[in-house]
């Protein structure tokens, strides 16, 4: 049989092999991010920059300008007694620029459609976006939910006339263009100031990355304190064991957390009271 030392040694092995695994998938996010701010920065060589505008009118539905689809399935959940619950998993993530008008520092600009682009909206927004109209659409869909194929659907959160965007492109045409309007065929259209979200994410990323390091070398140390097996060294490995059942959906909280929000999991439920005169339904993210 293996001696207490050398299994405790193997224990120790397993957890920083999966941990380091765990930051290292972090740190490439973090890598991604650091690239995508690095795209948001001054103009570069082919003239693509990062403006801030508002939205005059788009070719959307509502005049929406450009949009996020999420394609969701929804299965009943177990609610409880008192409720009627439907869980939505993503299936797919997409984008569109539908075209139209934005201005920025007093000039028109004409957007470009683009049937796929990288479209950035808040998660609050994707979360109206996602709420439960009425009870009479519950009704409808938890029939669905209910069965094995489950209620599918697809959310639009929208970035409407009047909001305020920022876009990263070429602008082109100028006071020469058609009508002094510019022209633009942005990559990527965002809702909210794309830099602070980077900055935000860099800033979890690393505070995540350097706690999940932290911890780990303190429950080793813990683990390998003399006496052995005495009981520091015993809470210790308590620790490392708490630790490593943790850090897997702690490392996969942290990853969605940071992912950029045009593939950001959109997920949600409705729920509602079973009872019929009381049934109201609403919508949680």
């Amino acid at each position: 049989m293996l001696s207490r030392e050398l299994m405790g040694a193997l224990a120790l092995a397993i957890l920083w092999g999966n941990t380091l695994l765990i930051v290292a998938a972090a740190l490439k996010q973090l890598a991604a991010v650091a690239a995508t701010r690095r795209r948001l920065g001054p103009p570069r060589g082919d003239g693509a920059s990062l403006i801030e505008a508002r939205v005059l009118g788009g070719g959307g539905r509502g005049g929406a300008l450009a949009g996020r689809r999420i394609e969701q399935v929804g299965r009943a959940g177990a609610g409880g007694r008192a409720l009627d619950e439907i869980v939505f998993a993503d299936s797919a993530h997409g984008g569109e620029i539908y075209g139209g008008a934005v201005v920025a520092g007093g000039r028109m600009i004409a957007v470009a459609p683009a049937v796929e682009s990288e479209v950035w909206v808040s998660r609050d927004e994707v979360r109206a976006a996602s709420a439960c109209p009425s009870e009479a659409r519950f009704d409808e869909a938890y029939k669905h939910a209910r069965k094995p194929r489950g209620f599918s659907r697809t959310v639009e959160a929208r970035i409407c006339a009047g909001a305020p965007v920022w876009l990263l492109g070429a602008v082109e045409g100028g006071a020469g263009g058609a009508g002094g309007v510019d022209r633009m065929r942005p990559t990527l259209v965002s809702s909210m100031d794309p830099r602070a979200f980077c900055r935000g994410k860099l800033a979890l990323l690393s505070l995540g990355v350097a706690g999940i390091l932290g911890a780990l070398v303190g429950c080793t140390a813990l683990a390998l304190s003399r006496p052995r097996f005495g009981p520091a060294s015993t809470a210790g490995a308590a620790l490392c064991l708490a630790f490593f059942l943790l850090v897997q959906p702690l490392g996969a909280a942290l990853r969605d957390a940071a992912r950029p929000p045009s593939a950001a999991p959109a997920r949600g439920r409705w729920v509602r009271k079973r009872a019929v005169s009381a049934s109201r339904a609403t919508a949680s993210g």
